[in-house]
Formats: C-alpha cells, structure tokens, sequence
C-alpha cells in the first residue's frame, strides 16, 4: 500500500480531510471530534495542537490523529488502519514531537501500540479499559430526594475539589485543584448538580457539543452520598434536557474496571458502542 500521510494547520483544514470519515460513526469519533471541533471554534483552546490524516490506495482516508499537549494522541480510523499507522510514529518521531500516551477504539489503539515498541522502543502503561455508550431515549430511574439544577458560582470550591476526585478516581490522574477551571465551566452553565434542601450531592458536566451529539462527563458523587441513586437520576435528568435540546443522541464513556457505573448507565438507556483503550509510555507523565 502507498501511504499519504498529511499534517493539517488547523482543525478546520483537518475536518476538511477528516470530517466525512468521522462524523459517519459520531458517537465511536467522539473525542477527536469534540476537540476539533473547539479548536475549529476557538484556535486559542490548546497550545500547539497537532493534526494528521493518513490515505492509502484510491486516495481512500484510513486515519485521523489529533493531539493536544500535553494530552494524548487519539486515533480514530478505518480497516486497514494498521498499514499506515508507521508513517504517522515515523512522523512524530522523526519530528521529535513528544507523544505522552495514545487513546482510541481498542484495536485502532493496540495496533499503534505495537508498532510503536517496534519503531520507537520503551516502555507503556495501559492506562484504562473504557466503553464509549450512546443514549437516544432515557430511561428514567426511580426518583430520589432532590432536585437538578444547574451548578451556582458559590459552590465552584466545591466542585472544583470534586473534579480532582473524578479525576483521581475516573481517569486515574493526579491534579492540583484548579478553581479557575471550575469556574469557567461553571460560569458557562455546564456542571450540573443534584440538590438536596440546599446542599449539593453529585455533579454531571456536559461536554463537546459536536453536529448531532454531546457528551456527557464529571460524574461525581462524593463518598459519603454515594449508593443512594444520586448520581443515576442526575444523569438521567442531564440526559433528557440534552435530548430535549435538539441532540439527536447524547455520549458517555465508562471505566470497564468499574462494573457499578457501567450497569447504572446502561439502566437509565445508555447502550454499548465500542471499547477504547488508552496508554500512556512511561516517564511522560
């Protein structure tokens, strides 16, 4: 196979290459692009953002790549992606362009995986075993004490100290608490919450607005709230105003370790999609 691989100068040239190829499977594509499309929308979101398409015989697209450091490479592609995935690590390593770690669909991740320690050598973490769900018509749960309400500026150190723990518990990363970070989300009505006579029990964000999805993500419940089906009715709540919104179907990936959150998910109409896997090399993070 003659491989053409191209690396694009923004997200808007990239989506050219790329956008047919992605938005045929939305929910699988997801990640790569909610992220595009930010950066489409605002170049300022990431620092030096990377962008790459990779065509094989028949000018026929086989992969799309995307990074924003210091995140992960992810991936996205077609049969055959396997055959190109060479040209884009000689790429990057060529470039001496720092690679943390790769995301993306199970087989489409492994395979870079494997010809990375074949070109480049080192050594990897598999960071997490995740399931991308698609949601197109919610399945209310039993109702619990509460309301749902969007997140007020007052309790943005609140959240702010949750996000460290869905982080920590979720994605399995470490972070200092970032209150400005809150903030914005908060200030821009993306945190949802569960309220309970004034006093808030769990929080749900919802993220990358894309052409027919979103996606929902920062589920959290603090320890002391949980297993008393807050988080499950937030979600449900969150997931029916997207809905109700105008999105066709509403996106949340899971952490295959956790058989908890992936069984609530599915009862309130989460479905399976596919499996992605993430890795990051060792020393990078």
């Amino acid at each position: 196979m003659t491989v053409h691989l191209s690396i694009h100068s923004d997200a808007i040239n990239f989506l050219a290459a790329a956008g047919p190829m992605l938005y045929a499977r939305e929910t699988v594509n997801n990640l790569i692009l909610g992220v595009s499309e930010r950066l489409a929308s605002d170049p300022a979101a990431y620092q030096n953002p990377f962008f790459a398409t990779a065509r094989g015989d028949n000018d026929q697209l086989i992969l799309a790549s995307v990074m924003t450091p210091p995140h992960n490479l992810i991936l996205a592609g077609e049969a055959g992606v396997e055959l190109v995935l060479p040209a884009l690590i000689d790429h990057l390593n060529d470039h001496k362009i720092p690679v943390p770690g790769v995301i993306g669909p199970a087989e489409i991740a492994d395979s870079f995986i494997k010809a990375w320690m074949q070109t480049v050598g080192g050594t990897v973490d598999i960071g997490m075993h995740q399931r991308v769900y698609e949601l197109r018509q919610v399945e209310m749960p039993s109702p619990s004490p509460g309301e749902f309400r969007t997140a007020n500026p007052n309790e943005i150190p609140i959240i702010a100290k949750w996000f460290q723990g869905f982080q920590r518990e979720a994605l399995r990363e470490t972070h200092d608490l970032d209150l400005e970070h809150a903030k914005q989300l908060v200030t821009h009505g993306m945190i949802f919450v569960w309220d309970c006579d004034g006093k808030i029990l769990a929080m749900a964000m919802k993220t990358r607005p894309i052409a027919h999805s979103i996606t929902v993500s920062g589920v959290y419940t603090p320890p002391e709230h949980r297993r008393r089906g807050y988080a499950s009715i937030l979600v449900a709540r969150l997931s029916q105003l997207l809905l109700d919104e105008g999105y066709q179907f509403v996106n949340l990936f899971t952490d295959l370790d956790n058989p908890t959150t992936n069984k609530i998910y599915q009862a309130i109409g989460y479905r399976p999609v596919c499996n992605f896997h993430m890795f990051r090399f060792k020393g990078t993070g």
